[in-house]
């Protein structure tokens, strides 16, 4: 029956990765402004830090999840920051939409940044140990096979996730004029600047 927990990690990954944050939100403008493809492998980033922080919470790594919470003070501090920049920059970007360049080194380098914003928000690991004591995963450790199942199932149901936003952002897109594109990036600033601004709030005004 160990095999049962792999569609269980499947759900994990999918409800982790699902919720509107900045990376989801960088995915799609991502999918519309350049392809599915480049959203997708954006999308990737998040999956590396969400498969990191699952198997540290299936294999019941209590320690480091010990550490991560003791430093997540200083982390959002910097996730925050990050993201006012990233905010700032889109706001004044000016997309075209015969001007669209699509490299390997642009995928990768952005892939890098989402993995970078998810780590950095602590909400991730805690939301993952929150999942498991939830839903009655809290003893994964004891059985390696039974946590490696459930860990690659949360890999598999962030890919999946990213693969369909990817590919629904991009089918809009046809219908797009830079006018479009450009709302779309201010609207994306607005919401990842105000994800920035309370990262910081929460650490220097509470």
């Amino acid at each position: 029956m160990s095999f049962i927990y792999l569609p269980w990690g499947i759900l994990i990954g999918l409800i982790m990765a699902a919720p509107l944050g900045p990376v989801n939100i960088i995915c799609i403008r991502r999918a519309i402004n350049k392809g599915p493809v480049n959203g997708f492998v954006v999308g990737l980033g998040a999956t590396v830090a969400d498969g990191m922080f699952g198997t540290m919470a299936a294999f019941g790594l209590l320690s480091v999840t010990k550490i991560l919470e003791d430093i997540n003070g200083w982390i959002e501090v910097v996730g925050g920051l990050v993201l006012i920049v990233v905010a700032i920059k889109l706001w004044f970007s000016h997309p075209h939409v015969d001007d669209v360049r699509d490299t390997y080194k642009d995928r990768i380098k952005a892939a890098i940044g989402t993995f970078f914003l998810t780590v950095t928000n602590p909400m991730t690991i805690i939301g993952f140990v929150a999942l498991f004591v939830g839903l009655g995963l809290g003893d994964m450790g004891k059985n390696y096979l039974n946590a490696g199942l459930i860990s690659l199932g949360i890999v598999v149901g962030s890919i999946l996730w990213w693969a369909i936003l990817s590919i629904s952002a991009h089918k809009i897109s046809k219908k797009l004029s830079d006018n479009h594109l450009a709302n779309i990036n201010k609207v994306s600033a607005s919401f990842i600047f105000v994800f920035g601004v309370v990262a910081l709030g929460k650490n220097f005004l509470l």
